[in-house]
């Protein structure tokens, strides 16, 4: 299951670096580097092997690739000396052919269809996960709602949180970009867009949800019934 949770999150930016034009992939790894965005720029899907992260290291440095690898526990980064520990998720999963609950949408929770909906998106990812993401992006993925959908949570004309769930080629709907800003965190916001996305899951009929977690939205998730499985570690890499 370790292996279907990574392999949404590593469809996903390949789906955006085609959409994109901003796909390198080949045997070794692939890598989606963003002008005006720091999102999603990462390497990933690395070939094992030391020499191979090696030479990813060294493209990093030589400024060809961008310089943040996404890599599983463990791996070849945790004690190198040109590496930074950046972030740690916890990859977990939903079976929904065993889910017997029902789950419920949210009426201050739109899907993101217009231009003026893709700027507000963008602006909350920003606000939320303190990184840059280009509306222009945002309004691109918003176009074929059979592979990905975005949303955002309004209330009073404010738009408070946004997620997009994302449909892979293994049937699975991956759960991304579950955020909300400093002033809408402490209502609920992350758990209603949350149980909203498990209801677009379950109603196009995904074998299971799957997502990265932090260490501040895991309860949440284990609370709908999410397990966690393995770990996936963000690395900045160093100028040698």
């Amino acid at each position: 299951m370790n292996t279907e949770i990574l392999d949404n999150l590593y469809e996903l930016w390949t789906y955006i670096g085609k959409k994109t034009s901003k796909l390198i992939a080949n045997d070794n790894f692939k890598s989606v580097s963003m002008v005006g965005s720091d999102w999603p720029n990462r390497i990933f899907s690395i070939a094992t092997g030391e020499t191979k992260l090696s030479d990813v290291i060294d493209l990093c440095q030589s400024k060809v690739l961008s310089n943040i690898i996404a890599v599983p526990k463990p791996n070849g980064l945790e004690n190198h000396p040109h590496s930074k520990l950046f972030l740690v998720q916890r990859n977990m999963a939903l079976n929904l052919k065993t889910v017997n609950r029902s789950f419920k949408t949210n009426e201050n929770i739109r899907q993101v269809l217009t231009k003026e909906d893709a700027i507000s998106f963008a602006k909350t990812a920003s606000d939320a996960f303190g990184y840059k993401v280009n509306w222009n992006i945002i309004y691109l993925l918003s176009e074929d709602s059979s592979k990905v959908r975005l949303f955002i949570y309004l209330q009073d004309n404010e738009c408070l949180g946004c997620g997009i769930v994302f449909f892979d080629s293994n049937n699975n709907a991956g759960l991304h970009m579950i955020g909300t800003i400093p002033n809408g965190r402490g209502k609920g916001i992350g758990s209603k867009m949350t149980e909203s996305l498990l209801c677009e899951a379950k109603s196009s009929k995904s074998n299971n949800c799957v997502l990265h977690a932090s260490q501040m939205g895991e309860n949440i998730y284990k609370n709908f019934g999410f397990v966690p499985f393995g770990e996936l570690e963000t690395y900045l890499i160093l100028e040698g």
